[in-house]
């Protein structure tokens, strides 16, 4: 009886730990259907945004096979506000190091990794944000990529 309630009791005080030390306002992930990512097919993610002050974070987060036939995996992000602008950008990220080793966390198959895509960054407008990911690895059919994932956490306010 007094075991059992040790355990709960750690138990809800490691839950407790984690959620108050985890900073993401957003966190949302795309399977990539039978993990082959077609060029046209786009990612997409809404980003509620209703604090103009505070400084974010910005992390795209890959999931990849150790099918995946490159070293790197390059992306267009299209960032737009609610206000009608649009941010594109191209962005690089590594999954295996010069030797093919795999980076990332993961054992057998599959792979995680986390890429900061902008550091410190405010958004000037409040509502709703669409940020899409787009494969840009000039292939039509992208193997080895199982998801696809973008965060959003608080920064360090300047």
């Amino acid at each position: 009886m007094i075991k059992h309630r040790l355990l709960v009791i750690s138990a809800i005080t490691i839950a407790l730990f984690v959620a108050c030390s985890d900073k993401y306002v957003y966190n949302g992930y795309v399977a990539i259907p039978q993990e082959q990512w077609h060029a046209d097919s786009i990612a997409s993610f809404r980003i509620p945004v209703s604090d103009t002050v505070t400084y974010y974070n910005l992390y795209v987060s890959v999931r990849n096979t150790t099918d995946y036939p490159f070293q790197n995996l390059y992306l267009f992000i299209d960032i737009a506000a609610p206000n009608g602008a649009i941010a594109r950008d191209t962005f690089e990220c590594y999954l295996a190091d010069d030797h093919g080793k795999w980076l990332g966390k993961g054992r057998g198959k599959y792979r995680d990794n986390r890429f900061t895509y902008r550091q410190n960054v405010r958004f000037g407008t409040e509502g709703e944000y669409r940020v899409t990911l787009q494969q840009a690895m000039r292939v039509e059919q992208l193997k080895g990529i199982s998801d696809i994932g973008f965060r959003v956490e608080l920064g360090s306010n300047k």
